[in-house]
């Protein structure tokens, strides 16, 4: 398993690399790829039916020129998190759009002196703006159009105008109370199951707010979805044998009975947060909250 992206690295500069790789960060393929150091998946004839396993934003960062340099092993997601005793006794309604959130729930938040949790994540802002963070074909950047310009300047008003705090530890502070509501991811979530006993079905998690689309539906697109990936290195002599080795190990089954046994043995902290779509609903997530995170 490459938990060293240098070390990675450094096999592949000695011409020493592995066949292949597992527990690979979301950025690093496309790194080697640039190198010429990871084998394109999309080239065996039955990645098209293999990749119908996961989500198809999952494999963004892996794609590079016309290639996919990765096959994704966990994935991340976000989420509103909070504390429903709290939100229940002031009541503060969650909002649905970040209009209802500047408008009404920050105000109301202040008035009774607690706080609103929005991590540094800038995604969601450029993607509901209709930006991109790339263009033609990503030979150019798209952070020099108008919409990338009106997606920065509402995420930096955030902190400006609105008074979220820049940075804080938003687990700390939904135990004390005195932040009761916000974005977190899956690491927050887990760490809320398992190191917060006290908070046992007082919080909740509900979908992230967004913007309309001229439809009336809400937009909540958001990037960072991709966790950890497995790749083959092209100095590979057995390519074909490490591409079999990886299609069984992001199967179905085997994704299911891994996350499984490792939850029994060591418990709810080590719930594997797998990118095979059937085999995450297949883990014992509470129904309420599959919900949200599906959507």
């Amino acid at each position: 398993q490459a938990g060293s992206v240098n070390a990675l690295m450094l096999a592949i500069a000695s011409g020493n690399a592995p066949d292949g790789a597992l527990g690979v960060e979301s950025r690093s393929p496309v790194e080697f790829a640039i190198r010429d150091a990871v084998y394109d998946l999309s080239q065996f004839k039955d990645f098209e039916e293999i990749s119908k396993r996961f989500l198809p934003s999952v494999f963004t960062p892996f794609k590079y020129n016309d290639g996919i340099f990765a096959i994704p092993e966990t994935m991340n997601f976000l989420a509103m998190i909070y504390r429903k005793d709290i939100i229940s006794e002031y009541g503060i309604p969650l909002p649905n759009t970040r209009e209802e959130l500047y408008n009404y729930v920050l105000p109301m938040l202040y008035q009774n002196g607690l706080q609103f949790n929005y991590p540094q994540e800038f995604s969601q802002f450029i993607f509901q703006h209709n930006a991109e963070y790339y263009i033609d074909d990503g030979a150019k950047s798209g952070l020099e159009t108008p919409e990338a310009f009106r997606a920065f300047r509402e995420a930096t008003e955030l902190y400006t105008h609105y008074g979220i705090p820049v940075s804080a530890n938003f687990f700390s502070r939904m135990r004390t109370g005195e932040m009761p509501i916000g974005i977190g991811d899956y690491n927050l979530y887990i760490q809320l199951s398992v190191a917060a006993p006290e908070l046992t079905g007082r919080w909740g998690i509900a979908p992230i707010p967004g913007t309309y689309r001229p439809d009336g539906a809400i937009d909540r697109s958001n990037g960072g979805i991709a966790g950890q990936a497995g790749i083959i290195l092209n100095q590979s002599q057995k390519k074909d044998e490490v591409w079999e080795f990886l299609k069984w190990w992001t199967s179905t089954s085997v994704q299911t009975k891994f996350a499984r046994e490792l939850e029994a043995i060591i418990g709810t902290e080590a719930r594997w947060n797998t990118a095979n779509l059937e085999a995450f609903t297949n883990m014992a997530w509470k129904k309420e909250d599959l919900q949200v995170i599906k959507e």
